[in-house]
């Protein structure tokens, strides 16, 4: 078998605009016409899934879908299809307009789980999202060739006997016993190996569906020759981009300070996701929230910093709550109190723990 370039794409979500309008419909778009820029150089496109978001889809973007994809088809290309929740209608039944599409082949009730490409000895094999008789019950057949399966599902190789039948386990993998899994559903990058072979891999969304989603969002390229896999790469594609950092509020000031070393960092254009860490020793006041939500396009802060004493005290003094009433006592009993600085102290610790363990997960300060 002569060498053949594969492409595996899952998760753009277009359409997504109208749940989530972290990344605009021209985005998505563009970063779609950037796939199918990179498919031309391919022989045979690989979907895993959620290409669209929803049923609510505006119809417009079968149009362009269809345009797309039968330009591939007549330039040579083949193009398979594993329809994942997206693609799915309320009812949980693939979306007609998607088996309408112009497609190789597309996995659904009426067709069968295996096919063989035109390029060579490629097998193919798929199940579609919710597909009610999934049960992973495929078996590779006894032809010789690469064979592949393309599927919107959870892999988890390390579980056995899992009750969840729309998660790829140990015992599955070893009963379709096929040569790789290419994979949609997780929106994060991921490879698999077996004895160091590349045995499954996703490619994660290939544009930002959330603000936790940042950096590079990827496509993969995979060559095959004489029935192995021989190279696999991934390519960035994503026009616009989630950019996440930490801040250590050990080394700032105050408010003030925090809010120019942000503001400073990015444009105003930009989507980030900023952790701050580190002890603080500062308030952290509404205005906050409302100068990082109006200079940004979008923005989300976590808190797992630990405040100081006098921090915590301002920022909860006011509050009318059990909290509230709480610190304003503890802050008369400060200022009654100098003699007994070591009582204070120990309060203080206690404090510290209790706040160290409430925000083991972190505190979202601002998510627009």
């Amino acid at each position: 078998m002569e060498k053949i370039k594969i492409l595996l794409i899952s998760d753009l979500h277009l359409g997504m605009e109208h749940v989530n309008p972290i990344v605009s419909k021209e985005e998505r778009l563009n970063t779609f016409d950037k796939i199918i820029s990179i498919a031309n150089d391919h022989d045979i496109i690989l979907i895993a899934g959620d290409l669209i978001n929803d049923e609510n889809i505006d119809s417009t973007y079968f149009d362009i879908l269809n345009e797309k994809f039968l330009s591939l088809i007549n330039s040579g290309k083949e193009i398979f299809y594993t329809p994942g929740d997206g693609e799915l209608t309320s009812q949980d039944n693939i979306n007609p307009s998607i088996l309408k599409l112009n497609t190789t082949f597309t996995f659904s009730d009426d067709k069968g789980s295996m096919i063989k490409s035109s390029k060579g000895d490629i097998f193919i094999y798929g199940l579609w999202s919710k597909n009610p008789s999934n049960e992973w019950d495929i078996v590779r057949s006894n032809d010789n060739g690469f064979h592949i399966g393309l599927f919107y599902a959870d892999f988890n190789p390390q579980i056995n006997n899992f009750p969840d039948k729309f998660s790829i386990k140990k015992d599955n993998i070893k009963k379709m016993n096929l040569d790789f899994y290419a994979l949609g559903k997780n929106h994060i990058f991921k490879m698999f190996k077996f004895y160091n072979k590349i045995i499954g891999a996703y490619p994660g969304s290939s544009e930002s569906c959330s603000i936790d989603e940042s950096g590079d969002r990827f496509v993969i390229s995979m060559e095959l020759e004489d029935r192995e896999l021989q190279n696999i790469r991934r390519i960035a594609v994503n026009s616009s981009k989630v950019l996440s950092d930490e801040i250590d509020c050990g080394y700032i000031f105050n408010q003030a300070d925090l809010l120019e070393k942000i503001k400073s960092s990015y444009s105003a254009d930009s989507i980030i996701h900023i952790t701050l860490s580190g002890d603080r020793d500062f308030m952290i006041e509404s205005n906050f929230i409302t100068e990082i939500s109006e200079f940004f396009r979008d923005a989300k802060i976590t808190d797992i910093s630990i405040p100081s004493l006098n921090a915590m005290i301002e920022e909860n003094i006011g509050n009318d709550s059990l909290k509230g009433i709480f610190f304003q006592i503890l802050n008369e009993k400060i200022d009654k109190s100098a003699s007994n600085k070591a009582d204070n102290e120990i309060l203080a610790e206690i404090i510290f723990q209790e706040s160290r363990n409430s925000k083991s997960e972190g505190v979202v300060l601002c998510d627009f």
